[in-house]
């Protein structure tokens, strides 16, 4: 059964010095402690990468692969439900993800009091296999250009062979989310195989997120070469290929 609404956080819109225009926004700070300061989601931010269905993935545009590093991602579903994921990073630990994953909720009427709530996330060590059916990418158009989210390019696919699958998405339930960091460097890459990355040691953070209910899988992927800089970040949805247990 799913765990009752534990916790409700408000998010808070950051305007711009100037006025006039929202620049981003705050939402939940990576520990959950409600003293602690939330992360500030910025719009100027190049490693902030969002969509138009309210998913983001969140990160640094350049990774210290000497220190614990934090990745975060927000993946909508329908019914107003969300799955957020946090990974902390460590090349000591192998970038062995430790991870943090909530079932969230926005209000689905104004006037309700809650602005969002929380609960816990069921969390699964094993990941199944996804037939993934639409992919968004972005990177910059040369492999060896810095990043720069404003230049990027943008790309959209279905893939045709899964372009005949049931479309329907109806029906919420509880979520199951997964992270971790695939080593893509001297592999074949479907995501990211035409960047050119030089090295055995580039890699891809996964954070996935699964509805029970209706098996919609969707999931963030960032690219990152062997210096630690980011290359790419995909945006995917799918559907589990075999039955949950």
């Amino acid at each position: 059964t799913r765990a009752s609404p534990t916790e409700k956080n408000e998010v808070e819109e950051v305007m711009r010095s100037c006025g006039g225009a929202v620049q981003g926004v705050r939402e939940l700070s990576p520990s959950l402690d409600a003293n602690e300061e939330k992360i500030y989601l910025n719009r100027a931010d190049g490693g902030f990468v969002y969509v138009d269905d309210g998913s983001y993935s969140f990160g640094p545009e350049k990774l210290d692969l000497t220190d614990e590093t934090m990745v975060m991602t927000s993946l909508a579903f329908t019914g107003s439900q969300r799955g957020w994921l946090t990974a902390k990073l460590s090349s000591e630990d192998g970038m062995l993800p430790q991870s943090t994953v909530l079932e969230m909720y926005r209000p689905i009427s104004s006037v309700t009091e809650k602005l969002a709530v929380v609960d816990n996330l069921e969390h699964d060590a094993s990941v199944p296999a996804i037939n993934w059916k639409r992919v968004q990418r972005v990177r910059m158009p040369n492999s060896s250009q810095p990043w720069v989210l404003a230049r990027a390019k943008w790309e959209q696919q279905t893939l045709p062979d899964e372009a005949s699958n049931d479309d329907d998405q109806s029906g919420t339930g509880p979520l199951m989310g997964w992270s971790f960091v695939e080593t893509i460097g001297s592999k074949e890459n479907e995501l990211f195989g035409d960047i050119q990355l030089g090295s055995e040691s580039s890699f891809c953070i996964h954070m996935m997120v699964i509805c029970q209910e209706s098996t919609v899988a969707r999931s963030t992927t960032r690219c990152y070469d062997s210096t630690g800089l980011l290359k790419g970040v995909a945006f995917l949805e799918g559907r589990v290929k075999k039955e949950l247990d």
